[in-house]
């Protein structure tokens, strides 16, 4: 694959990612809990898509330290391994928090933990990637 120099689907990500919060604040749900539940998937899920977007396009120079010159040097096999440990990591920290926050939604547990926990899942997340190297 020859990768090209583009920001258009990290662009749309972003759009859609603001829409979709934005739009919370139009939904009319009685439990505050179960909205503050939904943003708080939305952001991990949000970031763990934009992970597999990368994975899917090689679009690694996306990515915070990591230049497009970096990338096409690389090879397709590296930044394809690159993001995919990327993309490991926030997939399970979305997975991991959509789990317990049904599981706190379902037990009537406060929504504030979720807020917490996920919050602090995704800074850990993202913190365990500086490491990964190109």
């Amino acid at each position: 694959m020859e990768l090209k120099k583009s920001y258009k689907g990290l662009v749309w990500w972003m759009i859609i990612f603001t829409a979709v919060l934005f739009l919370f604040c139009f939904v009319r749900i009685e439990n505050e809990g179960l909205i503050m539940r939904l943003i708080c998937a939305e952001m991990n899920c949000g970031v763990a898509i934009l992970a597999y977007m990368v994975y899917r396009t090689e679009y690694v120079y996306w990515y915070n330290g990591t230049t497009y010159e970096e990338a096409v040097a690389a090879g397709s096999e590296r930044r394809k391994a690159f993001a995919k440990k990327h993309l490991d990591r926030f997939a399970v920290c979305a997975a991991a928090t959509l789990l317990y926050s049904s599981a706190a939604h379902a037990l009537g547990w406060p929504f504030w933990i979720d807020i917490v926990l996920s919050t602090v899942a995704l800074i850990a997340a993202a913190i365990s990637t500086v490491k990964i190297k190109l």
